[in-house]
């Protein structure tokens, strides 16, 4: 099964990404958003694991108890790798990012010790809202990144990671909710 860990954002944040979204699909481009209900701050990628493997995941539950509940502020919108070389837009963290660069560098560690791999590049707290898969129609897309660069889109609590499933469907992919580990 294919596995992530990820901070699922709140209704309330959803909803003032929306917009977002919307303005997205009206591109006419080979442009994919994610689905609303969908959209997290991945906290680390797990790829395809066994059933099993949950049991070498579960020690994060130490470090997720550590650690107190903090807040963060999304906002601004950035692009991967680049803006001349668009293959991932996402929203950035305006408050709370060095908590959650130490929650996700402590998971990562704590996972490493359990036989996981370790990720080589440097934690980014984000949260994928379109990935593009070609230049087509690249000038509306970075109008639309522009528009929203210096939006706000709302505080909220992180008390939680989630191991997530991913299905991969035509239609997007469908997660399922296994575990949550509390702060």
């Amino acid at each position: 099964m294919r596995c992530f860990l990820g901070v699922e954002l709140t209704e309330e944040v959803k909803e003032k990404i929306s917009p977002v979204l919307k303005d997205m699909e009206g591109i006419d481009g080979d442009i994919k958003t994610v689905d609303q209900e969908n959209l997290h701050i991945t906290v680390k990628f797990l790829g395809d694991i066994e059933e099993s493997d949950i049991q070498r995941i579960n020690p994060i539950e130490k470090i997720t108890t550590d650690l107190d509940p903090f807040e963060v502020k999304m906002g601004g919108m950035r692009t991967f790798p680049s803006q001349d070389y668009i293959k991932v837009v996402w929203i950035d963290l305006k408050k709370g990012n060095e908590k959650f660069v130490e929650l996700i560098s402590r998971i990562e560690n704590k996972l490493h010790e359990h036989g996981f791999s370790k990720d080589k590049n440097e934690p980014m707290p984000h949260a994928t809202v379109a990935r593009v898969k070609s230049g087509r129609n690249k000038e509306k897309i970075k109008s639309i990144i522009e528009k929203w660069k210096n939006s706000t889109f709302g505080d909220m609590v992180v008390d939680k990671v989630t191991l997530f499933q991913s299905e991969l469907t035509p239609e997007g992919p469908v997660y399922e909710r296994i575990k949550n580990y509390r702060l």
